[in-house]
This record gives structure tokens, sequence and C-alpha cells, in this order.
């Protein structure tokens, strides 16, 4: 899973100042740089001219010595004499920046460096460091603790993997760094231009999935540089597709003319730094589409200090690392058994952020279990207040309920009680005088009566030859009591056909009744007019 770029940037922020120092042949080139927590500038930018020592024959002039017996002489003077103007250079840079804070990485020309394609089994891919530490001495000819060395990852080819190999002996850079110690300086790293110019590449563009490729260079040697980088889980994996150096005239050479154009082929993004135009010309190519790196670098960077010279790119990218910007985390040259630099993800800042992060959204989950209990307990409160009102109201529902029962049973007791009348009217006629009857139920058109009669088996013929009854039977056996009298249980179906019928006749024989009535009523209005005078 690839992590969203804000969340990448979160991790990236901090405080930092760092300075890269590119020693070239005949130039010292001091590039300072700041992170303010994501915002990154250029704050210093210097270079000073390093003259170039007397030569083996100017001083074979000089003394009339042979020039091979004074070899040894004039390499020591040389020596020497690019020490002190080193020294000198450096310290005229001081002021330029904080030697005792700023974090400062070197970076060397590739020519002073040694950089040879390796490929080891896949099985080698776990632990590629220790690997690699048992194949150089055999791949090179020095013995481990001579050389500062480092690898880049090429990717896998076939069924190997391949690293590009770069070591530099540390009697190259034993002037270098021991001037850099005697002022008190201790450079955090060694880079070459391979490293360098491949994190500028990748820090120009940004976030880019693919290939590209840098060429450029200065003093008539170039370099040709080509970087893939592809997603690989938290952050892109960048890889070295290839590296080449050549002074200006092998480049216009067959073999290496065309070893230049398969390059360019297979990264079809091309970026320059420094006089391109010149190197195709002296190629005797048409010269290809290409973005120049000045321009791409002082636009990336925020501040008002834009990059001034293409040589300050291999300085700028030995910088990047010193403020945690550097893609491309190996390639840092170390003696044997020095500590992997690999990638820093966490700083203390990250780790305070981070904190300060957790913090927080412990708080913000907590908050809610905490919103939650106030508002319960405040519900309660308002639920208290609410308790006699609910009561009450509770109290007037249970009464309201009760009456409207009582509306229901008399509703209906007043929508049948024409029903009621008729059964009982017919029960009336029926029902001889010498049986009694104590218990009268009239429900779902079904009638039960209980009573006593001289005989109660005589009842059940009478009852059935009321065209308003049928089915009657007895629902418990009856009983003859000291008085000679059987008490009974009967039940009957009433008609409800007959029934209803017989209802509306006697609405309709009461109507004129009403009519009657409201006619004398009428005929009284008038005598009671008469009667007022």
């Amino acid at each position: 899973m690839i992590a969203p770029p804000w969340i990448q940037n979160l991790f990236r922020a901090d405080f930092l100042r760092s300075v890269g120092l590119y020693v070239m042949r005949d130039r010292l080139v001091l590039v300072r740089m700041r992170k303010n927590f994501l915002s990154l500038s250029l704050v210093e930018q210097e270079d000073r001219v390093l003259p170039l020592g007397e030569s083996q024959q100017a001083i074979s002039e000089l003394t009339g010595w042979i020039a091979e017996d004074v070899r040894e002489i004039a390499l020591k003077a040389e020596s020497e004499s690019r020490e002190r103007a080193f020294k000198q250079a450096l310290l005229s840079l001081l002021p330029h920046f904080n030697a005792g804070r700023d974090s400062l990485f070197v970076c060397v020309p590739q020519e002073q460096a040694i950089v040879q394609q390796l490929f080891l089994p896949l099985a080698a891919e776990a632990n590629l460091s220790q690997a690699i530490e048992y194949e150089i001495e055999r791949q090179l000819p020095f013995r481990r603790e001579d050389v500062f060395y480092d690898f880049v990852p090429m990717g896998k080819r076939g069924d190997k993997i391949g690293v590009y190999l770069l070591a530099i002996p540390k009697k190259s850079l034993a002037g270098t760094l021991g001037v850099l110690e005697s002022i008190g300086i201790r450079p955090r790293g060694v880079e070459t231009t391979v490293t360098a110019m491949a994190n500028v590449l990748l820090f120009c563009k940004g976030d880019f999935s693919g290939s590209a490729a840098v060429i450029g260079g200065h003093d008539h040697d170039w370099e040709l540089i080509g970087i893939q980088n592809q997603p690989n889980g938290w952050r892109p994996t960048p890889q070295l597709l290839f590296s080449h150096w050549a002074p200006q005239s092998g480049w216009a050479q067959g073999p290496v003319k065309e070893l230049l154009r398969e390059c360019l082929e297979r990264s079809p993004d091309l970026y320059g730094w420094g006089d391109v135009d010149e190197l195709f010309r002296s190629a005797d190519l048409e010269t290809p589409p290409y973005v120049d790196l000045v321009a791409l670098g002082s636009k990336r960077l925020m501040g008002a200090r834009a990059i001034t010279h293409s040589y300050y790119l291999p300085a700028l990218g030995a910088a990047l690392r010193g403020v945690r910007e550097a893609p491309l985390v190996r390639g840092m040259l170390r003696e044997q058994g020095a500590v992997d630099p690999g990638w820093k993800t966490f700083s203390r800042l990250n780790v305070i952020l981070l904190a300060l992060v957790l913090l927080a959204s412990i708080g913000w989950v907590a908050s809610f279990a905490v919103k939650d209990e106030l508002r319960l307990r405040q519900l309660e409160r308002e639920n208290q207040k609410l308790e006699p009102v609910v009561a009450a109201l509770r109290q007037e529902e249970s009464e309201l309920a009760r009456l409207r029962k009582e509306l229901t049973v008399l509703t209906d007791l007043d929508r049948r009680k024409g029903e009621i009348l008729r059964v009982l009217d017919e029960l009336t006629k029926l029902v001889p005088t010498n049986a009694y009857l104590s218990n009268f139920r009239f429900r779902d058109q079904s009638l039960e009566v209980q009573g006593n009669a001289e005989n109660a088996s005589a009842l059940i013929p009478v009852l059935e030859r009321s065209p308003l009854l049928e089915n009657v039977g007895f629902t418990a056996p009856s009983n003859r009591g000291r008085d000679n009298r059987e008490t009974f249980s009967l039940k009957a179906t009433l008609e409800k056909a007959k029934i209803e019928k017989a209802v509306k006749a006697d609405e309709k024989a009461v109507k004129p009744s009403e009519k009657a009535v409201k006619a004398d009523e009428k005929a009284v209005k008038p005598t009671e007019k008469t009667a007022k005078p």
C-alpha cells in the first residue's frame, strides 16, 4: 500500500540545516540548505577557485632535473600545494555555515571513484550488505579496509539481482578529509556525483514513476545516469539503471556514442545540467529535448534564492541527505563495518509529532465517551424533572383508556338496544307465567338464560317456535329442588336477518307516533300566542 503524499510529507517534517561540499579539480563548491518543518530553502551557495599545482615538466625545467627522477617529488609538491589551496578556500567559506551545528556531506566527481556492476544470486537479496563485503576484494584491486564503499540497487536481471558497487580509495580522500578534520569538521558522509545527481533528479521531479536520465558535467568530463522509480509499499523505491562517465572526446568515439544512444532510448525523459548542447555537438548528434535541472531545482526550492550555476547541483544533491530529502538512500561511501546509513524514517521531531497525534487521537476518541456520559447525566436530570408530569399524564392516560372502554360498551349497547329490547319482548311473550328467569346474557348473537320452571324441558319447544330463536338447547343438566321446580340453563342462537327486520319494523311503527307528537306541538303554539294578549 502506498501512503498518501501528505502522510509521507508529515514524516519528513523537521528543523534541519545541511551543507553540501562538492570538491572538483579546480573548484570548491558549497551549498547550504535549511528545512523549517516542510519548507526547504537554499540559504547559501558559494564557490572558490582551486589553483592547479605545478606540473612535473615545470619542476624539471626549473631545476634542470630529469622528469622521471623527480616524479615522486612533483606529486608530493602538487599534493601539498592542493591541500594548502583547499584549506584556504575552505577557511574562506567558514563564515557561510556553522561548522559545529550543520551536518556536512562531501561530494566528489565520478572520475575519482570506481563504479562497477555486480550480479548476485537472488538468495543474497535479503542480506546484500554482507554479500558485497565478501565480493569487494574479488571485484576490486583493493582491500576492504583501504576503500570507502557502498552500493546502489539495480533491480532484478533475470535470475540475478544487480547492484552498482561504488568505491573510492581512502588515499584519494585522505587530503580532503585531513584538511576538514584539521579545522574541526567531521563530514557525515562522502558520495559521488552518481548518487548526488540522482537525488537531485528525484527531488526536483517529485513523486513520479518510470525512468529518466540525467546527462551533464564540467571540465570536459561528462556523465550519464539512468534512474527508475517504482512504487513499493510506504514510498517509491528508486533504482540505478545505468551510470557512465567519459571525457568529452570519448563521447564522440563510436562505441561511447552508440552507448549514449542506447541509454537515451531506454529513458525517454532527459534532464540536463551543464552545457549539454556542447556535448551533443561534439558527438555529432542532434540535441534531444531535455529539461534544465537548474531551472527545475530553483522552482522546486522555496525561498528567494535560486540556483545560479549548474556546478551547484552536485553539492545540492549531497546537502539533501542532511535535510532528509534524498530519496536514493544508498550510495553513501563508508568504511568497512560502518553503520548502514539507510533512511531514517523517524526523526526526533517526527516522534514528538507522532506522540502528539496519538495523544490527540486518544483524546478525540475518549471525548465521545465523556460527551455521551455528560449527555446521559443531563438527560437523567431532565427526566427527573419531568417524572411528576409524566406520572400525571400516565394517570390521565389510564383514566382516558377506562372512559374509552366504557364509552365503547355504552356505544355498543346503544347500537344494539333495539336487538336487546326485541329479544326481551320476545321472551316476555313466549316464556309461560309459571317459569322465572334469573339471568339473561346476550352476546355475539347468542342468548343465554338461567332460571327455574315446573317443567324445564317444556321450554325448549316453546322457544323453538319463535321466529327469532334457533338451536335452543340446555347448557347444563336440570335439577329439581325441594319446591318441586327445576333449574335450567338454556342457550339459543338469534337469526340475525330476522331480528334486524323486526327491529326496523318497530322503528317504523315508532315514527308515526313521533310525527303525531310534533303535530300536537304545532297545535299548541297558536294557543300560546292567543293567550299572550
